[in-house]
């Protein structure tokens, strides 16, 4: 069994959800942002590192700066593996997860696979992946115990939710509205019979992503779904204090505590 799928696994044996963080590599720098996912491996129960790139359209305003930021601090994918390598050292349970995009991936040639493995990554998630690739990159993952991560929005059709799930494995990521991440949720009936219908197709868990910004919202998430995920919210509570290491890092550690409660509330 996989970090991943362990991950889940406590969850429900505690009949609690599950916790998923993102946050860019190399925002501000590459020093700061490792601070961050020290912190976040400390409270969330998967991370989801972000693999910068210069054209992320699925990401709203606040994580296309992130993206700017980071690739400002010359971040390159060999010292994302070095800084996922460092993480372990520190932590070998939780799940780490790479988000980026195609060409975050196919630039690494079939190399890219090895590296991840021997890095400690768990799985990726591939934000343009098109359903015609999903084998490929799915069979890779699965020879090296991987996971390869879908997402799925409330405009994918049944039919294609349907194929999707086949190569599928880890979890689901359920975007919860049309639009880019940071946007505000507010078709919560739309996000609930979406979520109801993936899970009838799968035993895979289904977790949601987008527009999470409050902890009422999480709270509201985790009961319809296996877990949420918090991406935007972070960011802005570390742009708050402007990047002053301590400060950010006490502000974050606070807002985890109180989305880790929400969370699990039943």
């Amino acid at each position: 069994m996989g970090r991943i799928k362990d991950s889940f696994e406590r969850a429900r044996n505690q009949e609690s959800k599950t916790l998923i963080t993102y946050y860019v590599a190399g925002d501000n720098n590459l020093n700061f942002s490792k601070k961050v996912f020290l912190k976040l491996l400390s409270h969330a129960d998967i991370i989801e590192i972000g693999v910068p790139f210069s054209d992320p359209m699925a990401e709203g305003s606040v994580i296309q700066r992130s993206h700017e930021r980071a690739l400002s601090s010359d971040i390159t994918f060999s010292k994302i593996l070095s800084l996922v390598k460092e993480l372990r050292i520190h932590n070998q349970d939780k799940p780490i997860v790479l988000m980026g995009y195609m060409n975050n991936f196919l630039s690494q040639g079939e190399n890219l696979f090895k590296k991840i493995k021997k890095a400690g990554v768990d799985g990726l998630i591939i934000v343009d992946l098109p359903y015609e690739e999903s084998e490929f990159f799915y069979n890779k993952l699965k020879d090296i115990d991987l996971d390869l991560i879908r997402l799925i929005s409330p405009t994918t059709p049944k039919k294609t939710i349907e194929k999707i799930v086949k190569f599928s494995s880890g979890f689901l990521y359920y975007v919860s509205f049309r639009g880019v991440t940071g946007a505000k949720l507010s078709n919560f009936k739309e996000v609930q019979d979406k979520v109801k219908y993936i899970k009838s197709k799968t035993k895979i868990p289904v977790v949601v992503g987008f527009g999470i910004k409050e902890g009422e919202i999480a709270q509201k998430m985790s009961k319809i779904s296996d877990g949420v995920v918090v991406g935007s919210r972070l960011i802005d509570i570390i742009q708050q204090k402007n990047f002053r290491l301590n400060d950010s890092l006490n502000f974050l550690e606070k807002s985890l505590k109180t989305f880790k409660r929400d969370v699990r509330k039943k």
